[in-house]
């Protein structure tokens, strides 16, 4: 979950005549908060403001940690390096000659989402002012509902992602970008690039119609692209994530690709030692790789500046910013660069393997296979739901089991799926379709009625450190799919349902006026209406859904 808001006005906008003309005058249109809800969450920060101190832990001790294989690999091959003490540059896996797997795989390796028509077509809501709707630089106010995308819808006629009218399979909303993922598995990225982002080049790029031009900026951001790189190397992606900068995807064939950059406190990171940004998607994780049985990515979840991939021999690996422990390893102050190696994550034993993985802007969570769930990293508002009774639990620093959400305290034979946080909230969905919220609670974010059980007795007023049982409108319709925003978060339904709730002060709730809600409510109905919910992602001030035509 991308957690990355902004008031800095978009860029000016290009001359290009072939652009649509846009419609605002440059500025966000960004409301501003009541003042009788000074106590709500404050907005997320621009690149250039300083962080918030809820987000800051406690100075972790310094303690060395030893280098894993995966770091090992990934060193310095000269000696001049080594001696210098540097990590390696990121490097392009070496080519594989083709495998063939024999020995069967613990997780299964990513798999698309079997098309059905009409094909799914995105909405947006919210605020999009550097183009993460994907529709054009006309569209780049704040939306207060769900609104088609026409740009896509008249792409869908002319077959531009995939055969019979084929739409958009996947959608991941970032901090201030969006990926999409067509049925052809190709790619497509909108919104702001300052840090690489998009994975795609966007300035002083050549107009192929107009010898000695350049295509305009303003339409290369707030336009879907495809990553032609991964088209060209036959990436067939299934997956992607987006954090505030940082994004991955995960193919059929479980390769993984990275670009974009990591960010802390203090201002950038980069995206590894040496190098500040990657804007084309490059291959970093070089698992090993045996005669009949080579690992692979099975999946891949980010918070606002880190990833973690989880792979088919039930692995999990981390890298990117580790400020709040949310690596699961500790990282020295004065090295932050070293957590942008992937290190191998250990749930509890090294006999237990990894089913799922999930993250929050910056805590981190896995079930394993016996079905419990672990959490780490920034726990100052019960994010982790592991428990709170002191500012001693406020950073979570290894996997710690997340309290009544193991397969044996849900009983029926349930199990957590999926995980998705925000800033300092979480949610959890289960196999039967329900869903479970911990962490911050002072405007809505978990969903809970008021007079809900779990408010009884409170370590803290503002939080909730146990999951708690989220209740929906209609019970007979089980969530399938879950998102959580910055402060907000949205679900949608077996029936196709959505529904939205928490704080969204920039319309990202899709509720028109609303700002602020307790519990779920309706975005889009089961019953009647003209669509059909399939997927929806929350990012850092805006929201995406793929929706069907009923």
């Amino acid at each position: 979950m991308p957690p990355r808001r902004t008031s800095r006005a978009p860029a000016s906008k290009a001359t290009d005549e072939s652009a649509p003309k846009p419609q605002v005058n440059g500025t966000s249109n960004k409301r501003a908060a009541s003042p009788e809800r000074a106590a709500s969450p404050p907005t997320k920060r621009s690149r250039s403001a300083a962080s918030h101190s809820e987000n800051e832990p406690p100075a972790p001790a310094a303690v060395r940690k030893p280098r894993s294989k995966v770091a090992a690999a990934a060193a310095p091959a000269d000696a001049a390096a080594k001696k210098a003490g540097k990590l390696s540059p990121v490097r392009e896996a070496h080519a594989v000659a083709e495998h063939t797997q024999v020995k069967p795989y613990f997780n299964p390796l990513p798999t698309p989402s079997p098309a059905k028509r009409p094909g799914l077509l995105p909405f947006a809501w919210g605020t999009g002012n550097f183009g993460q709707f994907g529709m054009g630089p006309a569209f780049l106010d704040e939306i207060s509902k769900p609104k088609r995308n026409t740009w896509a819808e008249e792409r869908m006629e002319q077959n531009a992602f995939g055969e019979n009218h084929a739409g958009m399979e996947f959608v991941v909303a970032g901090g201030l970008h969006t990926i999409f993922i067509d049925e052809k598995g190709t790619i497509w990225t909108c919104g702001v690039n300052d840090d690489a982002a998009l994975g795609r080049i966007t300035q002083d790029v050549p107009d192929p119609n107009s010898p000695n031009t350049f295509l305009s900026v303003d339409d290369l951001c707030s336009y879907p692209y495809p990553l032609q790189t991964l088209v060209d190397e036959g990436f067939r992606a299934v997956k992607a994530v987006a954090g505030d900068s940082i994004c991955a995807a995960v193919s059929d064939k479980g390769e993984l690709r990275v670009w974009g950059s990591f960010r802390v406190n203090e201002g950038s990171l980069g995206f590894s030692n040496g190098l500040k940004h990657q804007y084309m998607p490059v291959s970093i994780l070089q698992l090993p790789h045996k005669p009949g049985d080579a690992e692979k990515v099975s999946s891949i979840a980010s918070g606002g500046n880190h990833i973690l991939v989880l792979t088919t021999h039930g692995n999990i690996y981390t890298w990117g910013a580790g400020e709040q422990a949310q690596l699961g390893r500790k990282v020295l102050e004065r090295r932050k660069i070293h957590g942008t190696v992937p290190e191998k994550v250990t749930l509890g034993t090294r006999s237990r393997k990894a089913t799922t993985i999930g993250a929050g802007s910056f805590h981190s969570f896995a079930i394993d296979d016996k079905g419990d769930v672990w959490g780490w990293g920034l726990n100052s508002m019960g994010q982790t739901g592991t428990g709170w009774s002191s500012s001693e639990d406020s950073v979570v620093q290894l996997p710690k089991k997340v309290i009544g959400l193991s397969k044996a305290e849900l009983g029926d034979e349930d199990v957590v799926v999926q995980i998705d946080g925000g800033n300092h909230h979480t949610l959890f969905l289960t196999k039967l379709g329900k869903v479970y919220a911990c962490g911050r609670s002072n405007a809505g974010q978990l969903g809970l009625a008021e007079d809900h059980a779990a408010f009884e007795d409170q370590v803290d007023p503002d939080f909730v450190a146990e999951p708690a049982l989220v209740a929906f409108p209609d019970p007979t319709d089980p969530v399938v799919q879950i998102s959580a925003g910055v402060h907000n978060n949205a679900a949608v339904t077996q029936g196709g349902a959505l529904y939205t709730w928490g704080q969204g002060v920039q319309g990202e709730l899709g509720l028109g006026d609303e700002e602020e809600v307790s519990t779920p409510r309706v975005v889009v109905r089961k019953d009647g209406g003209a669509w059909f919910a399939t997927a929806v992602s929350c990012g850092g001030q805006h929201s995406v859904g793929l929706f069907r035509k009923k």
